[in-house]
């Protein structure tokens, strides 16, 4: 199943039905080992005839690209990353033909978007096609070119920084597909019509004139383009019947901020996610032609709708996904729906997602997990009426091994209230237990009741562990997400000290045992904690953390197309972006602290915790740094884990015990 419009990656595996045991990473007894261990399968896609199974796992602490092909025999080809490359997907375009989406960190200069020469870090995304066997590795985007003025000769543009944004895998073209990619640099993506064998391409959208997502119908026509304004308004353009494009405006969809995603059978019928009246996402049918509202799909009192799931076989949409305490799927499609009741009659008691599915749905990849579990993986196969198990997702994490975590609410100081997960030890009384408060990145983004190793690998260290979705974050409607907008070091960060008086209030924190730990925005919500309630915390640890605001506000206005839109909401309205910079208000820290900063880091810049540590210990105030060379900004790899994880456990074991 493809996921449009979310956050959440699907996960999968095939199971042992075809006599394959899973490659796994035998956990070793400590704690670290256990909890920095990847994923043994990321991203799975099952091939449309069910006999061949891609996915990434880690080798050697590094995701590989695994192809496994098992009829007519068993046969498993490896590809493996460059020094510097990371494989982000793989997904099957035909039975012949996989592709593969790699990153890695580079630099770049601005000088074709702007007079102003500078150079930025950036992420860059390259998309392969891999043949049979694991053979012929192309690459498939090739660089764009232009006709300079009073030249007859076109040349090659540098090759667009992001190249694996595929919009379209036309099922009924196997060969082919839609990707969206800027090549001329211009801020507004054209779309390629891409021949997966060899690369050469039409492009199909010559002028994407701002508008940055695109949505084909079922035909693999593009009719839609659309894109976020510096004001945050929606911008439409739709092709007309004689194929110009035309710019829609003053339509309640457009106003109301509707986003199109999906076409359905109808070529006039898109699927849509936009905010009703309570302000909470909903997905709704639109008839283009008339630009009125059909029928809403998807609709709940107290979630937002995430995203739509669309069928990896034949590209429609069949259902909408949702966050409660675990991400689940509503299917609005009657096949589907059966299906799911099926599965979770099966995998009673569990959380069970369906996350890929051969042609015709005859094999079916499931993901099974509790809170306790961080998960099973089964295949379903329909035509041998069997549900098999395959593999934990986890080395030595099946049932039982994890500590529980409960759903809680409790009141902020100004009477709203604050929705968290608390995780407790196992085996301990809740009572006086030393505690982390944990709060999460984003800030627009939140926590859920799915395993985390960091919260995790806490609780299994002896303390409980309180994960906040303080008023900013995303999931629970527009007006909660927006109440956190220009409220850095304000409402937001006092609502998680309010979690971590709660805790004490209720007897389950240890006062004189309590420590605020966070990752991106929520380091620099633990180094907030650090500047404005001391006495609360006995110390702070900020993981890849914002601690120089002012300067991550400069970054973003001059790296991203629309980083002066969203840099307004950064920061203390009213107040100057200094003032609640944990930077620049270091003097006011008098509890340990504990810095970890990745040097690959690009989205929170590794001076910034240099800066930080640097400033603490000239100020004579007690401070730990530790660096991790390769790890970026979520630190995906082993060896940047266990780095953390054993500062971690050093730092909290000196500190609260």
């Amino acid at each position: 199943m493809d996921l449009v419009g979310s956050r959440f990656a699907a996960l999968a595996l095939l199971g042992i039905l075809f006599g394959h045991s899973a490659i796994g990473v035998a956990a070793d007894t400590g704690d670290v080992e256990l909890f920095a261990q990847q994923p043994i399968m990321v991203a799975a896609s099952l091939s449309p005839d069910g006999t061949q199974l891609a996915f990434l796992s880690s080798l050697n602490g590094r995701y590989h690209v695994v192809i496994e092909r098992f009829k007519p025999e068993f046969s498993r080809y490896i590809l493996y990353p460059g020094e510097e490359l990371d494989f982000e997907w793989v997904r099957w375009a035909n039975d012949e033909r996989l592709l593969v989406s790699s990153s890695y960190a580079a630099k770049r200069d601005l000088a074709l978007r702007s007079s102003r020469l500078y150079v930025v870090d950036t992420k860059e995304t390259r998309l392969f096609s891999v043949g049979p066997l694991g053979q012929d590795l192309t690459a498939i985007i090739k660089p764009g070119r232009e006709k300079p003025e009073n030249s007859r000769i076109a040349r090659d543009l540098p090759p667009p920084q992001i190249q694996d944004d595929v919009i379209d895998w036309l099922p009924a073209e196997p060969n082919h597909v839609l990707v969206s990619v800027d090549s001329n640099f211009d801020g507004g993506d054209e779309v390629r019509r891409v021949d997966i064998r060899d690369g050469s391409y039409k492009n199909v959208v010559n002028d994407g004139s701002d508008l940055v997502s695109w949505v084909s119908d079922q035909a693999g026509n593009v009719r839609i383009g659309w894109v976020h304004d510096e004001d945050g308004d929606l911008s439409v353009k739709v092709r007309a019947a004689d194929g110009n494009w035309v710019k829609r405006s003053g339509e309640t969809w457009i106003t109301d901020d509707f986003v199109p995603l999906v076409f359905t059978a109808d070529p006039d019928i898109v699927v849509t996610i936009g905010d009703n009246d309570a302000g909470r996402a909903v997905v709704r049918k639109l008839r283009i032609s008339s630009g009125d509202f059909t029928e809403t799909v998807f609709e709940h009192e107290l979630y937002d709708a995430d995203g739509i799931v669309i069928d990896d076989s034949n590209g429609m949409p069949v259902g909408v996904s949702f966050t409660e305490d675990y991400s689940v799927v509503e299917y609005f499609d009657p096949t589907m729906q059966k299906l799911q009741k099926n599965v979770d009659a099966a995998l009673a008691g569990r959380t069970n997602r369906i996350v890929s599915t051969s042609k015709g749905r005859r094999q079916v990849l499931i993901l099974s997990y509790t809170d306790s579990d961080a998960g099973s993986y089964y295949v379903w196969d329909r035509d041998e009426k069997a549900l098999n198990f395959y593999s934990d997702r986890y080395s030595d994490m099946g049932e039982g091994m994890l500590a529980r975590t409960e759903a809680v609410t409790y009141k902020a100081s100004d009477g709203l209230d604050i929705p968290a997960y608390l995780t407790y030890p196992k085996g301990s009384a809740h009572e006086k237990l030393p505690t982390i408060v944990l709060p999460h990145g984003g800030p627009r983004y939140r926590d859920d009741k799915s395993y985390w190793f960091v919260s995790h690998f806490l609780a299994a260290r002896g303390y409980a562990v309180l994960q906040p979705n303080f008023r900013g974050s995303s999931g629970y409607g527009s007006a909660f997400a927006s109440a956190g907008l220009g409220e850095w070091g304000g409402k937001m960060q006092d609502d998680v000290s309010d979690g971590a008086l709660w805790l004490v209030e209720q007897g389950i924190a240890d006062p004189d045992r309590m420590c605020i730990v966070g990752w991106s925005y929520g380091g620099y919500a633990a180094a907030m904690g650090a500047v404005k309630t001391p006495d609360l915390f006995q110390c702070a640890v900020s993981i890849n953390g914002v601690l120089d605001l002012p300067r991550l506000i400069t970054d973003d206005k001059r790296k991203y197309a629309r980083g002066r839109e969203w840099t307004r909401h950064m920061g203390l309205d009213g107040e100057s972006s200094r003032s609640v910079s944990p930077l620049h208000q270091a003097e006011l820290i008098n509890i340990p602290m504990l810095i970890v900063q990745s040097l690959d880091d690009i989205r929170v810049n590794k001076e910034q915790g240099q800066s930080m540590a640097g400033r603490l210990k000239n100020l004579k105030k007690e401070v730990e740094y530790v660096e991790i060379e390769f790890g970026g900004h979520s630190i995906q790899n082993v060896d940047g884990r266990k780095v953390l994880l054993e500062a971690l456990q050093t730092f909290l074991s000196k500190h609260i015990g």
